[in-house]
């Protein structure tokens, strides 16, 4: 009698990643002992460990039995260059442009590309493996995308300048002042072409790791020439139109001021509201405005702190999201930490949604994390590649330790990751296959030389804005 044929061989890989393996795939499937095998930038496997051995044999082992392994978290909004501002806006009101912009505006080349090494280094070390960056400003645009590149984070980056200059008469003034735009000739046309060029250098769609995006910041500083155009434009290139609206009650009154209509009216007005658009915070999005956007297929970013900071508004998040709008979690550069920014999305929803409806669940742990994952990824329109461990899909991944006492022991995996975990818990960290975390070690920043060029720059910033402040240093 023969012998059976040997199996096939395993299939050499480049890592694999085992513990627990919660997926964000579309059944949700949390793998209690299960494992990821990766090789060229891509998973080709995730399923129970003793398979994934069996069928792969890895250059390296990363994880344990008790490790936590999670798609690599998604910031869908943030302002890198701002990053050497931080306590300089606490107890600032209002804080925006009068002592963000101006410290943002104020840096050099050199100091630019350092805030984005160091918003980069901090997202990394809590677990996040792509940001996207809002509003990229001419002068910073090189120093910002070489830092990316250099970092090896992933990058979704939206670039734009204004084209209009504006004023908003104060409730004070308005006996005798009114609220106008101006916009300046030929500069929205000439601005757009830059951005054309910028999007065919980082296709929207493309496979690098800086996919590039329009951005029309605000209402009041692009004119509807700039809105229409750049809407044209992100169809073109099929990228996200990425526009702050409805995000404090200035703008409210503004829009009403000028156009006799709330924000996200007049975006509908100029036709911009579509797949493309990123409404950036709508955090005072009238139900009307939501169902504008619902219709049109728009996706949402929201940032939990930073409607805390700016005394702007609680959105009602689900609404939007049992609208069918897919929404994101930002830091917006408040603390660059994603399981922070999950644990205060769940809290601050839950306090001003869920306690009056005596509705613990309203805003849940599962929804909080597909909105730090696959739900992220839609809101970018990278979902083909990011968001959720997948055969097909980047390899990018998070490890969390799981051994840590508050994270013992396990009766709801993704509650107490919400719930309960910190950056002090992420081991490793992986963008396209390659480790930028590796047991809690940065591995393309110089955190030496970071260091002192952070604390030079910041040492700059607030001389910038110093007289600028309500509240001094104390």
């Amino acid at each position: 009698m023969s012998a059976a044929p040997p199996g096939p061989s395993p299939r050499s890989v480049d890592s694999i990643v085992h513990g627990r393996v919660v997926t964000l795939n579309r059944t949700r499937d949390v793998i209690l002992d299960g494992a990821v095998a990766i090789a060229g930038g891509d998973i080709v496997a995730v399923g129970p460990r003793e398979d994934v051995l069996r069928s792969n044999q890895a250059r390296q082992m990363i994880g344990g039995p008790r490790a936590i392994v999670l798609p690599g978290l998604i910031d869908t909004h943030t302002h890198c260059t701002q990053c050497f501002v931080r306590a300089l806006t606490a107890n600032e009101l209002p804080m925006i442009p009068r002592v963000y912009v101006p410290a943002q505006r104020s840096l050099s080349p050199a100091q630019a590309h350092a805030t984005v090494r160091l918003i980069a280094a901090q997202l990394i070390r809590a677990g996040v493996t792509t940001l996207c960056d809002g509003t990229v400003i001419g002068a910073h645009e090189e120093s910002t995308l070489q830092a990316l590149e250099e970092v090896g984070i992933r990058a979704c980056v939206a670039r734009g300048a204004p084209d209009q200059d504006f004023k908003h008469a104060a409730l004070y003034s308005q006996l005798s002042e009114r609220s106008s735009v101006s916009p300046r000739p030929g500069e929205a046309e000439a601005e757009l072409r830059r951005t054309a060029a910028f999007l065919a250098r980082y296709p929207a769609r493309g496979a690098g790791l800086i996919r590039g995006a329009v951005n029309v910041s605000a209402l009041p500083s692009f004119s509807e020439t700039y809105f229409r155009l750049a809407a044209a434009l992100a169809r073109e290139h099929d990228a996200t139109l990425q526009v702050h609206v409805a995000r404090d009650r200035e703008e409210v009154e503004f829009a009403l001021s000028v156009w006799g209509r709330r924000p996200i009216e007049r975006l509908a007005d100029m036709g911009v509201i579509d797949r493309h658009l990123v409404a950036v915070h709508a955090v005072l999005a009238s139900g009307p405005e939501i169902d504008l956007l619902a219709k049109g297929g728009a996706g949402l970013t929201h940032s939990p702190m930073e409607c805390v900071y700016n005394l702007n508004a609680i959105p009602d998040v689900q609404r939007f999201r049992r609208a069918g709008i897919p929404v994101g979690l930002g830091c917006d550069n408040q603390g660059n930490d994603m399981l922070a920014t999950m644990r205060a999305a769940l809290l601050i929803q839950g306090a001003v949604w869920g306690i009056p409806r005596y509705e613990p669940d309203y805003l849940t742990a599962d929804d909080v994390l597909e909105m730090s994952t696959i739900e992220a990824a839609r809101v970018l329109r990278w979902d083909d590649r990011i968001g959720s461990l997948e055969s097909g899909k980047a390899a990018d991944v998070t490890v969390l330790d799981g051994d840590a006492p508050h994270l013992v022991p396990t009766q709801d995996l993704v509650t107490e990751i919400v719930r309960f975990a910190s950056r002090a818990e992420v081991t490793h960290v992986m963008v396209n296959g390659r480790l930028l975390l590796d047991q809690g070690r940065h591995t393309s920043v110089d955190l030496e030389k970071l260091r002192a060029e952070a604390e030079a720059g910041a040492a700059h910033v607030h001389a910038v804005v110093a007289g600028r402040r309500y509240r001094p240093l104390r």
